[in-house]
């Protein structure tokens, strides 16, 4: 009888343990590199997305257009995550269309270990879906990044 008692303990006590859910924070999933998934339409675009555990976004992108030219762009940003909301606060970009303080607000509506499914508030945007590099440094894309923003400088002067 005493260790009938003591084996439904332990059963107890490893069915407690097996049930027990370690919540882990979008901010924590988040991080790492992101491969964007190319629409299907429009020009062919390539972006990975460096998101640090320091909250730097860094995204380097690639798109082409039917003649096959390349065009290629660099964003060094910041970012944080606001009540399911990835905020990001654009930096240095050679985008016009995106200044320096720019604020780009786009609601997560999928985030977990593979995949972010992300769609840009306003403008009646498509739902950008990511998909992640595990094993890829966020860091590595922020060093292309500031290596062409320097190459293109460099250039432009």
């Amino acid at each position: 009888m005493k260790y009938l008692s003591v084996l439904t303990g332990a059963v107890i006590l490893l069915t407690g343990c097996a049930s027990t859910k370690v919540e882990v924070k979008p901010e924590e999933k988040i991080v790492g590199v992101w491969h964007l998934k190319d629409y299907g339409t429009g020009n062919y675009e390539y972006s990975q997305l460096g998101f640090t555990a320091s909250g730097r976004k860094c995204v380097v992108a690639v798109s082409m257009n039917g003649a096959g030219s390349p065009e290629i762009d660099y964003y060094d940003n910041t970012w944080k995550i606001n009540n399911g909301v990835l905020e990001t606060t654009v930096g240095n970009s050679p985008s016009s269309s995106l200044p320096k303080g720019y604020l780009i607000k786009d609601h997560i509506k999928v985030l977990n270990l593979d995949e972010l499914v992300v769609q840009m508030e306003g403008f009646g945007a498509p739902l950008e879906k990511h998909q992640k590099l595990h094993g890829v440094q966020p860091e590595r894309i922020c060093r292309l990044v500031e290596n062409y923003a320097r190459f293109v400088k460099r250039n432009n002067t």
